[in-house]
């Protein structure tokens, strides 16, 4: 099973305990706590806690091909994209979720192919930037 809205380290290690087999790390966009800290501050530590044991997802705040690259370099094993989608989805219905996705995927190729990553597996910490 997964388990979604993980956002520290214990929350991650009570997922394992309780026999996850993957987790979401997931908030609410900011809009029930103004407060809560953005998926991508959280996710390496979890991603380092976690060290493999269960495969860790993200969600939020991912609405483009860079964001998916930058998820991937945090560790993320994949990536959730939901409201960003609707909007095409309701317009265009399979056709306009193809659309959206094939924007993503033409930005993530785009972004492997200018940090040198051929392959998904390529892709680490090294490729982005963490300010410290």
């Amino acid at each position: 099973f997964i388990i979604k809205g993980i956002m520290t380290v214990k929350g991650a290690m009570k997922a394992i305990e309780a026999g996850a087999d993957a987790i979401v790390v997931s908030n609410h966009g900011g809009r029930v706590q103004g407060n809560t800290p953005a998926t991508a501050e959280v996710l390496p530590d979890i991603v380092k806690a976690v060290d493999g044991k269960i495969k860790v997802f993200v969600d939020g705040g991912i609405r483009s091909g860079v964001d998916v690259f930058k998820a991937l370099a945090l560790g993320a094993d994949g990536v959730l994209i939901g409201r960003p989608i609707v909007p095409f989805v309701y317009a265009e219905g399979k056709e306009g979720f193809k659309v959206y996705m094939d924007k993503i995927v033409a930005e993530l190729k785009g972004t492997m192919t200018m940090c040198g990553t051929p392959t998904l597996k390529d892709i680490t910490a090294d490729n982005i930037f963490i300010a410290k």
